[in-house]
């Protein structure tokens, strides 16, 4: 029963990391038909909404201006998260979500476009942004990492049925799929109990016992319950944003923070939105020798059977290996692509020259979606302390920043660097990345919410010195500021 409640719980959560999904893939599919009915090749879907004209510059904003929404939603859903819980943020997000996606679809025009793009962003982090921590509560720990890892196969899900349903129907139309997959989200969410950690805080034992209970399908939950109250902040009051930046002097907050944080930035410094975004273009560019729609669809099945693999692998790998592994094989596919896309370029033909792209691009969305990938959701879930919404919300908020100026610089940066030079950009990051990984980042695997947190603090007892002894090193001198809120428990001194 309560593996039942789990997979209900976070499969609901999950649904609305579809739709982000779907919205993320979307310019793919409705650029090439906007253009189309610009230019007069492509018939407009009725008589009632005029041809939206638009150039390829107002066509990147309508690409990226998701994004922007995006660093606006992740800041308010991650203070909203800590003011009135997780599950309410969500289900709160749901309604500028939809207004933005029935704005698109009857939109005469490009800047309606863009507003409806805005809201789908806004919308779509209040989710984000809580998401990943939200699944940590709802999961025991034995299942942690299997349901945390699902985060990328949902959103790569999502790209894939935006891709499907732009290749089979107008893109108008399309839009009518993630409108009925968030209606049934909701609905289903209103179902589920809140954040178990927040209502600790917020509402007392009562609440939080009943919550864990209905999760867990059994009555004896004490043990959790005590788990949770040593992982929890002691304070009297909410922790306001303002509190929190305060304690981000401690090395238990701002180390885990800026470690989520730069690891999300530079992969999405990787190209991997850019390629979601412009896919149909990317394959046109680089003269894929199939049908550049029906290779966006293929790209995005690699990408989800990959992020089903990784769901195991997560489960069975440790985190820094396995971030390590898939980030190489980034780097060697991205800079084999750069080679190729510049033979191209100089005119120098060779076998195979017209398929290579495909391959690099399948290699680089399989280790993408099966590594790093669903890892840096699956970090959000474990680094970030669970009291520490808002800086899940701000983390959210700057890595949606950096996949805006990744896909709105991405044209310009083929106008300067040409496509090659481009994809060469980001196999340099990619290269940094690996190092970090080896560097910097410490092993969570099978350990508790709770020994994390202890790692992070410099307290715990129970890591492995081989694993962690880098991260431990990077610790050494850094003292214990006071806490603005009341002290954590003795039980942690």
């Amino acid at each position: 029963m309560g593996l039942i409640r789990e997979i209900q719980a976070n499969l609901t959560v999950y649904a609305a990391v579809l739709v982000a999904g779907m919205a993320m893939g979307f310019s793919a599919i409705a650029i090439p038909g906007i253009e189309g009915e610009s230019n007069g090749g492509q018939p407009n879907l009725t008589s009632f909404i005029s041809p939206i004209q638009a150039d390829r510059e107002m066509l990147s904003w309508f690409a990226s201006s998701i994004n922007i929404g995006q660093i606006f939603g992740g800041i308010i859903g991650g203070v909203m998260a800590g003011l009135y819980g997780p599950k309410r943020t969500i289900l709160l997000g749901s309604l500028p979500n939809l207004v933005g996606w029935i704005i698109i679809a009857v939109s005469p025009n490009i800047y309606l476009l863009i507003l409806g793009r805005l809201l789908n962003g806004v919308g779509g982090s209040f989710n984000l942004a809580n998401c990943s921590m939200l699944v940590a509560q709802y999961t025991s720990n034995a299942r942690r990492g299997i349901f945390l890892s699902m985060f990328t196969l949902m959103s790569s899900s999502g790209i894939l049925f935006i891709y499907i349903a732009g290749a089979t129907l107008h893109w108008r139309l399309a839009i009518c799929v993630p409108i009925a997959i968030q209606v049934v989200q909701v609905s289903l969410m209103l179902l589920l109990p809140e954040s178990p950690i927040w209502l600790l805080g917020h509402r007392g034992i009562k609440e939080t016992r009943l919550a864990l209970q209905w999760l867990r399908g059994c009555g004896d939950v004490e043990r959790e319950l005590d788990e949770l109250r040593l992982t929890q902040e002691k304070q009297d009051k909410k922790l306001t944003l303002v509190q929190a930046l305060k304690n981000f002097k401690r090395k238990d907050v701002y180390k885990p923070f800026l470690l989520v944080l730069s690891n999300m930035v530079l992969n999405m410094f990787t190209g991997s939105f850019a390629i979601v975004f412009y896919a149909v273009d990317i394959f046109k560019s680089s003269g894929v020798a199939i049908d550049n729609y029906l290779a966006a669809i293929i790209m995005a099945i690699v990408r989800l059977a990959a992020s089903v693999c990784g769901i195991f692998i997560i489960s069975k790998v440790p985190r820094v290996k396995l971030a390590f592994t898939s980030m190489l094989f980034i780097f060697l596919s991205l800079g084999l692509l750069g080679f190729t896309l510049y033979c191209q370029h100089v005119e120098y033909s060779f076998p195979g020259v017209n398929i290579i792209p495909l391959v690099c691009i399948f290699v680089y969305m399989s280790s993408f979606g099966s590594g790093c990938g669903p890892l840096s959701w699956v970090w959000v879930g474990e680094f970030i302390p669970p009291e520490y919404k808002v800086l899940s919300g701000i983390t959210t908020s700057l890595a949606t920043g950096s996949v805006f100026l990744v896909t709105k610089l991405f044209p310009n940066l083929i106008s300067l660097l040409n496509m090659h030079g481009t994809f060469w950009l980001f196999c340099a990051v990619s290269l940094l990345n690996c190092v970090l990984y080896l560097t910097v980042y410490p092993e969570t695997k099978d350990l508790s919410m709770l020994q994390i947190k202890e790692m992070f603090q410099g307290t715990s007892r129970d890591r492995d010195p081989e694993v962690n002894e880098g991260f431990d090193a990077s610790l050494e001198g850094v003292s214990e500021p006071p806490v603005v809120v009341q002290k954590t428990s003795s039980k942690l001194s």
